[in-house]
């Protein structure tokens, strides 16, 4: 059995336990609060894995059981949260192969996470009044939401980034970038300044007469890559793709992200390795991006 699955499994096994030994819906959720720290382990051994085909193999499970989870404490915003990091992750594992299955995966993940940050009220209400996310984003303003409000944006804007030439994406773009702004504003530095990434990609995607702005894009890739030395590596990818104009040079920083060494940044080692199969992937591609 693969070594992911070894450590999934026990606390499959854990959970379904506390479950059953529990008898009512109050004493479950109880149940699942208590294996929240758990949950939590399994969450960064993943981060930390660099072997992509075993981290695929093993997410799905890892789906099922935080579905399963969820329907005994839908309200949970650990779970919901977690929830989303899984969906992105496998769908940006499988999005150069299966397009139409990770943009399902990014829905559904997107679903979660709009759950999520509906636990604060503000934000609840705004988008019960008909406003738009981009606007109703304006009310998260805590920490408390920001692991939330970082992965449902890393959701929004994945799915934006695989479908660009859907025209009815610019809506997502303009709320991604409004997510990504909230986020920065709140802590800029939150998961290696990963919301900046998404503050640089969503610039050089608009258009200056909707709210595009190049220098934006530049300082936000800049201020990620400074603050972890160049070694986030999917920040580099996605740079290379949105906003530099020259084939030649992007190719260039798509090879040097290839050629990284493993282990950078073992905490998020999952997320480098990914990057590099996304270079190699742009890189056997002929003609524009």
């Amino acid at each position: 059995m693969p070594p992911f699955k070894r450590r999934v499994l026990p606390l499959f096994v854990l959970v379904v336990a506390i479950m059953t030994a529990s008898g009512c819906t109050h004493m479950m959720r109880t149940g699942i609060t208590i294996a929240h720290p758990a949950l939590e382990n399994m969450e960064t051994s993943l981060f930390r894995e660099g072997n992509l085909e075993l981290a695929r193999e093993g997410l799905p499970g890892t789906i099922m059981l935080l579905n399963g989870m969820l329907e005994t404490s839908p309200d949970d915003m650990l779970l919901l949260t977690m929830a989303v990091k899984a969906y992105v992750g496998l769908g940006m594992m499988i999005e150069d192969e299966s397009p139409n299955r990770a943009t399902a995966l990014y829905a559904r993940g997107t679903e979660f996470g709009i759950r999520a940050l509906k636990h604060n009220r503000c934000f609840r209400k705004a988008l019960e009044n008909g406003e738009r996310i981009s606007e109703a984003v304006r009310c998260i303003k805590s920490e408390k939401y920001l692991p939330a409000l970082v992965w449902t944006l890393a959701s929004m804007g994945a799915n934006v980034l695989l479908n660009v030439d859907d025209p009815m994406i610019a809506i997502d773009l303009g709320n991604v970038r409004a997510m990504a702004s909230q986020a920065v504003s709140i802590d800029s530095d939150y998961f290696y300044g990963f919301a900046n990434l998404f503050v640089g990609v969503a610039n050089s995607m608009l258009p200056p007469a909707f709210g595009g702005d190049r220098e934006k894009a530049k300082k936000a890739f800049d201020a990620i890559s400074k603050m972890n030395d160049g070694k986030f590596l999917l920040s580099k990818v996605y740079y290379a793709r949105f906003y530099v104009t020259d084939s030649n040079e992007a190719r260039q920083i798509w090879q040097s992200v290839a050629d990284a060494p493993d282990r950078l940044i073992p905490e998020i080692e999952l997320i480098n390795q990914i990057a590099k199969a996304k270079a190699r992937h742009y890189l056997k591609r002929k003609g524009s991006l």
